[in-house]
Order: C-alpha cells, then structure tokens, then sequence
C-alpha cells in the first residue's frame, strides 16, 4: 500500500529511486513544463498572507449565516470555509452555483466570489440575490463583478490573479476568511487561522519543486497515481478538499478523477469494488476531528480494500486545528496533480477545451 501517514518529513515513497533518477527533478519538469509553474505553487504561503491583510468596512451587526455565490475554482473558496465551520461550530455556510432558492437574507451576510470577475454563472446569481438588498461583498480580480459592485455601492475586495482562476486559490480564500474576520464570524477561532498559516508554510517548503520525491509528500502521491483513475474519498467535513483534488487532477493532468464522501459512500460506492478494475485506484484523504462514526467507516473500508489486493493509497492532513487539516491537505494534493501532469507528460498550463466550451455559448 501507498500510505502517507504522520508528518511530512516522515513519509516515504514506494517508488524507491534516487534523487539522481527522480523524474520530478526540476531539470525533468521543465521538459513538460517551460513556464515552471510549481513556483507559482510555493509563492502561495505569501500570496496567502497578502490576502489575508485585506480590510472590509462592514455593518456592525450579528450574522447567523454566510451564502457563498461562486462557481468553479472560486467555490473551492466557499466549501473549504463551509467545511472548516461545519467542524469548528462555526456559522452555516452556504455554496450555491447556477441558480438560487427561495431563502431570506435577513442575518445573512452574501459573499459573490469570481476570481476572474466575468463568470458569467456568478454575475446571474449576483443580479438576482441584489433584489433583496442583502449585506453584500464582491470579490474579484476586476471585471464585471467589480462594475457591479461599485455600480450599486457593494463593497469590493479586488484580489490578484495568479496566471489562471485555478492557481489563483489562495487569493480568494484568504480574502473572503478576511471578510468574515470583518464581519466578527471568526470569534473562537483566530487560533486556527494563526496555525492554519504556520503550517501552510510549512508545507509550502516539503512540497517545493528543488525536494526530491524520496522527501516530497505531493510528488510520493503523484508517483503513486499517475498511471490510475483516481477514485478520491474522504469525510464530509473534508469533501471540498477531495472535490478541489478531482477538479485539479482534471485541469492540470487532463486526467479522468472521481471522488465520494461518508457517510453515502457506505451506501452505494462501496459495492461497486465487487468488480475490480485495476485502472482505479483510491486514495483516502485523512485528518483528525473527522465524525467518529465516518473515520472508523473510512479504516474499515480502507483495509477492506487493501485485504482484496486493491492498491490502496492515503493522504494526511497536518496540524491541530480544522483549519489546517484542510488547507494542508489541499495545497499538497493541488501540488500533487500538477506532478501528476509532468509525470504524464501533460503541459498542465492550457485549458482548451474549457475556453473552447466559454466561445461556443
């Protein structure tokens, strides 16, 4: 088995090369990849830090609940931080994309999130949610999300953008975490967020480009699942971390992934592994503060696996808080697709069939 348990710097691959034969090495890399984008990926930490400073003039009232607009990408933002309060007994966070229900926003705080700014799915749930005249910030590279906002006197939190929307994660995440510091929803949990930091950098440095595999978590798990079909599980309170690791493997490798989460994968995934096909391979993603019900689930169903032959992998997040369980995890297995890319031989830059999809409309 593929496992990848305790800290960092004590994983070890199952590929057992040296570092002179490490097809990761930056020398390989760079045959793949000219624009050596795995240094966009450790800038994140500082990109992280920069957004986070951003300052929000808000009303001083009580909010008992957050709706997230956003699509793609940019909702990786809002189910990361629905996640994070679903563990930690924060406020409801609600994601929505495409259209919206009926709902009252009377002590709802509306956060429209379009790294970009010109997503067309977000400008329509933008321009439908305004009806109600709700407490609103917009938050944006630019574009048309941004003439909204200043348009109807909304609060507008102009962010960067890191070459696409999709290496632009950290950007909009730590923006819309600064949002809800502003509008007093991180009470109790400051800790979290110091600590999700630190260790965020900390794994910025294990998972860097110049790390050899025989010491870099995301490239041990992309040596790992490079010649698979991922089939992705995890915890409810860490489905956005597996959904964001499909959608990147999708992205950046241009592979096939699929990904499940307790407690429904007991119900219906598990039996379809009557029928092995050696192509997939699961990877169960890990961390502490999991409902205890769902982790013994998760091990029961891992050994299972592993007592039927399945070539059977696991991921682990690092830290105490719920915070940086989840963006730890996320940020070495976003890492991790853009290693499966080089090893596949897949320039993970260009999304064409994407754009081509965008211009058809």
């Amino acid at each position: 088995m593929g496992a990848f348990c305790g800290s960092w710097t004590e994983r070890r691959t199952s590929t057992h090369i040296s570092d002179e034969q490490d097809p990761l090495s930056p020398r390989e890399i760079k045959k793949v990849d000219g624009r050596k984008l795995y240094e966009l990926y450790e800038s994140w930490p500082a990109r992280a830090e920069e957004s986070l400073r951003t300052k929000v003039e808000l009303k001083p009232r009580k909010y008992g609940r957050v709706v997230f607009l956003a699509v793609g990408g940019s909702a990786t933002s809002g189910d990361i931080i629905s996640d994070w309060f679903l563990s930690s007994g924060g406020a409801e966070v609600s994601v929505f994309r495409g259209y919206l229900p009926k709902m009252r926003l009377d002590d709802s705080l509306v956060v429209v999130c379009s790294t970009s700014g010109d997503t067309e799915e977000t400008l329509r749930m933008a321009n439908m949610v305004i009806e109600k005249n709700p407490d609103m910030v917009a938050i944006s590279a630019g574009g048309k999300l941004m003439e909204f906002a200043e348009s109807r006197g909304i609060e507008h939190v102009k962010i960067k953008m890191a070459e696409m929307p999709r290496f632009s994660l950290p950007h909009s995440l730590f923006a819309s975490i600064a949002v809800l510091r502003s509008a007093s929803l991180l009470e109790g949990f400051e800790w979290e967020l110091d600590e999700a930091m630190a260790n965020f950098r900390e794994t910025g440095l294990s998972i860097a480009g110049g790390v050899p595999t025989s010491r870099n978590p995301a490239k041990s798990i992309a040596s790992e699942m490079a010649d698979s079909v991922p089939s992705i599980y995890a915890a409810s309170v860490s489905k956005s971390v597996a959904a964001r690791f499909k959608n990147s493997l999708n992205e950046n490798a241009k592979m096939h992934a699929y990904f499940d989460y307790a407690p429904d994968l007991f119900h219906n995934e598990v039996e379809a592994w009557q029928v092995q096909d050696e192509r997939q391979q699961p990877i169960f993603l890990r961390r502490h503060n999991e409902p205890p019900f769902e982790s013994k689930s998760l091990d029961i169903f891992y050994n299972l696996l592993a007592g039927r032959g399945v070539k059977t992998h696991r991921a682990d997040a690092i830290g105490r808080g719920n915070l940086s369980q989840l963006i730890t995890l996320c940020y070495t297995l976003d890492v991790a697709s853009y290693y499966v890319a080089i090893l596949r031989g897949v320039n993970p830059y260009p999304i064409d069939l994407i754009g081509e999809l965008k211009t058809s409309r």
